[in-house]
């Protein structure tokens, strides 16, 4: 049924007005339009029954925040009757499942909470080609444990040089190369069918200047000219320059682009084919929200709102994280609340730390603007610490944001298509005595490889020609070591890297939120350099950490040994840690626990189910973490590893951290096993005739650090190797060193040292 009504494009079209203007000048206006709209569609409320309770119920909150922006006029009343058409006319088309699932989410609004929610995102081209093939890999989606899928940008972007997709020429088409918008609505239904969620991009910014309405204003169309910030000349644009940063200046710089097709300076914050929307215009805030209902109706659970902070411009500020930008985020909000109450906002808006919050709704607007946004305050923080090996700003800078709104979640990722940005306030590294500009500085001189002791191959992305301050492009592989290692086949190097990487892990999978992996990081996919052979994207580094899924990689995940399978079957086991683990879920309570050990991460979070601390060790060296130093409920010795799903002992009052490693802890009654595990040591010592090594360490059966009780010799059979086999309890975790002795005589201890635990096999170089 299709609801007799205007053309949407047609602004001259004429809306009969039932409010009189006396009736408007003198009334409560809030109230006179409620009223209208709900006698308007009293004929729909048969079909759908919910529609004048969800209109009672966020209608008000609308109001405010349109009005806020548009003010409320009498002839407001048209454009308020033209959005809530879009909504009745998306109602009448959206199919049954999705009408069915959006009551069912009303009952359950906090289903994204769920700790048995698990992100991933991708390019369809590069993952799997097309749409009717990705239909071919949900398998192995389901395999990964992925449940809240973000396909990247898919709708028809322009010819060229596009920005990655996010230049959209048509919002109702998709990218022809990856099929049709038929398939897209088959591929939303099978991911429904298998238990998984869809995330798509809604570009709110800009449009690419190819798009319809820029067409039009290029040919002189002064309705759609107002579509855009356009300007006769340099005047304004000028005073707006003085404040704004650029994006991209390696190759977009500048925020205004001139045509002499129209004479006219048009508002380019991204790159010049992108135009950006005038949204203090109501026609354009109605034009955009017919986009998103019909994104809305493929079956979308999450639109991805790109670059929302930019949405607002005004003169004297660098037009980012402007009020009014928020404002027409909760607008959209409580429509869609209408239409789809289901389907979720997720906020782009990769800025300081300070303001990131403020897109889920604080200070009085909670519940009321995004439903998700990206941690990116985690992301840049965790690689901080885990170059520095020192937490301190990780943990300083969270303590001192203001907490997430219980019905909103984060979206944890350690990387992501884009640049890492290094969002470390000045302020914060004041806090723990740092320079802010010397710790970006330091961040982005580790992970490109320019420091002696770094082990990243990532790549500078737009320096900044004042401050010498630049983003990194990369692979989480790259970045964390384990390129490096595979090209200098060493083997202590790819271990490392891959605890870096786990480790990394470890936190966005346990941290308040939703984890967010990019597919290709469960393999450990390395940087791409056939990038620089593709005109259109060899210019722009982020392709590099952008590589075509290597499905020969893939099968290599069930052959052990493999970097592959170490690297996948871990993912797959941190994937079924979460899901069991209630205290995850996004109702809990945490806090961080604030330790005294430079390289510990510590929180924990509490349930009516569940209790659990985690422990993280950003250090290359094993870790004692005296339990006397926890508080009062953790000082215990025996404990479950909800990662490992064991029983854990530790002796002495403290618990060890390998290097890299991590702990999910909770209290238990249970002892470990008593049965003993066969534990080798092989440690490398070149030594003289004579010579003998011995080994001494933290358990009694390694002499407890006396070094008269050191056992040995070890073997020498395989020198250099020094080996010996001990039998110790089941999964005991220990540290120790070797020592050189001559005619019984101490004359050199190891340099280092070393943690393990037994049961396991470990040559020490």
């Amino acid at each position: 049924m299709a609801l007799k009504t205007w053309n949407p494009r047609s602004v001259s079209q004429y809306i009969p007005l039932n409010i009189s203007r006396k009736e408007w000048k003198r009334g409560d206006r809030r109230e006179l339009m409620k009223r209208d709209l709900m006698e308007r569609y009293k004929p729909h409320y048969r079909r759908h029954p919910y529609l004048k309770k969800r209109i009672e119920k966020n209608f008000d909150d609308f109001w405010r925040f349109y009005t806020s922006i548009y003010g409320d006029g009498y002839e407001q009343q048209r454009w308020i009757i033209r959005i809530f058409n879009s909504i009745l006319q998306g109602l009448l088309d959206r199919k049954k499942d999705m009408l069915q699932l959006d009551q069912e989410r009303e009952k359950n609004q906090l289903w994204f909470q769920s700790e048995e929610i698990v992100g991933g995102v991708l390019y369809v081209d590069l993952f799997a080609g097309d749409l009717k093939k990705l239909r071919e890999k949900i398998p192995y989606l389901k395999e990964l444990g992925i449940n809240f899928l973000h396909l990247m940008p898919l709708l028809r972007p322009r010819d060229g040089l596009n920005d990655g997709g996010y230049a959209v020429q048509n919002y109702r088409d998709v990218d022809r190369r990856l099929g049709t918008y038929d398939d897209l609505r088959k591929l939303s239904r099978v991911l429904h069918n298998e238990g998984i969620n869809l995330v798509l991009d809604f570009v709110m910014n800009h449009t690419a200047k190819e798009h319809g309405w820029a067409q039009a204003a290029m040919s002189g169309h002064t309705r759609y000219q107002r579509f855009y910030h356009m300007f006769d000349d340099r005047t304004i644009p000028d005073m707006y320059e003085n404040h704004l940063i650029e994006v991209f200046p390696d190759f977009a710089p500048g925020n205004f682009s001139y045509y002499p097709q129209i004479d006219k300076w048009v508002w380019t914050t991204f790159y010049e084919f992108q135009w950006d929307l005038n949204y203090a215009n109501p026609d354009v805030f109605h034009a955009m929200f017919d986009e998103m209902v019909h994104l809305v109706n493929t079956g979308t659970d999450c639109l991805r709102l790109d670059a929302v902070p930019y949405l607002w411009k005004k003169l004297g500020t660098h037009c980012q994280n402007q009020e009014e930008a928020h404002h027409l985020l909760r607008a959209y909000r409580a429509l869609l609340k209408i239409l789809s109450p289901g389907v979720l906002f997720m906020a782009e808006a990769i800025v300081a730390p300070q303001e990131i919050v403020r897109y889920l709704g604080v200070d009085g607007f909670e519940g009321k603007e995004c439903d998700l946004a990206y941690n990116a305050t985690l992301m840049s923080h965790l690689w901080h610490a885990l170059a520095s090996e020192n937490t301190h700003l990780i943990r300083t800078s969270l303590s001192k944001l203001p907490r997430a709104p219980r019905n909103t979640s984060w979206v944890n990722y350690i990387r992501c298509h884009d640049d890492i940005g290094w969002g470390i306030s000045d302020e914060f590294a004041a806090d723990v005595h740092q320079n802010g500009h010397h710790t970006r500085m330091f961040c982005t001189d580790f992970y490109t490889g320019k420091l002696a002791n770094s082990y990243a191959e990532g790549y500078a992305f737009q320096r900044d020609y004042y401050s010498g301050e630049a983003r990194v492009s990369g692979t989480t592989a790259s970045l964390a070591g384990l390129q490096k290692a595979m090209v200098e086949a060493e083997d202590l190097g790819i271990d490392d890297s891959i605890r870096r990487i786990m480790l990394l892990k470890n936190v966005i999978f346990s941290w308040k939120g939703i984890p967010l992996i990019y597919l290709g990081d469960e393999i450990g996919q390395t940087n791409d350099y056939t990038y620089l052979s593709n005109p259109l994207k060899l210019r722009d580094n982020r392709w590099v950490h952008r590589p075509r899924m290597l499905w020969d990689k893939v099968d290599l995940r069930d052959m052990p040994g493999t970097i592959e399978h170490r690297l996948f079957s871990e993912f797959r086991k941190m994937v079924d840690a979460r899901k069991r683990t209630p205290a995850i879920h996004g109702a809990s309570k945490d806090r961080l626990v604030i330790l005294d050990i430079d390289s510990i991460f510590c929180f924990e979070r509490c349930s009516k189910h569940q209790d659990t601390l985690f422990l993280s060790n950003f250090s290359r060296e094993p870790v004692h973490v005296p339990t006397g130093m926890l508080p009062e409920k953790w000082q215990k010795r025996h404990f479950r590893d909800l990662y490992s799903d064991r029983v854990l002992d530790f002796s002495f009052n403290e618990i060890v951290l390998e290097p890299y490693g991590f702990y999910w802890l909770t209290g238990t009654n249970e002892k470990p096993s008593i049965e003993a595990e066969n534990t080798i040591i092989d440690v490398i010592v070149e030594t003289e005739f004579g010579e003998n090594v011995y080994l001494v360490g933290n358990i009694p059966e390694l002499g407890s650090w006396n070094p008269d009780k050191a056992i040995g010799p070890l073997d020498p059979s395989s020198y250099p190797s020094w080996e010996i086999h001990m039998k110790l309890p089941a999964n005991t975790y220990f540290e120790f060193q070797w020592v050189k002795k001559r005619n019984g005589q101490i004359i050199e201890w190891s340099p280092d040292k070393y943690w393990m635990k037994s049961g396991d096999e470990i040559s020490y170089y």
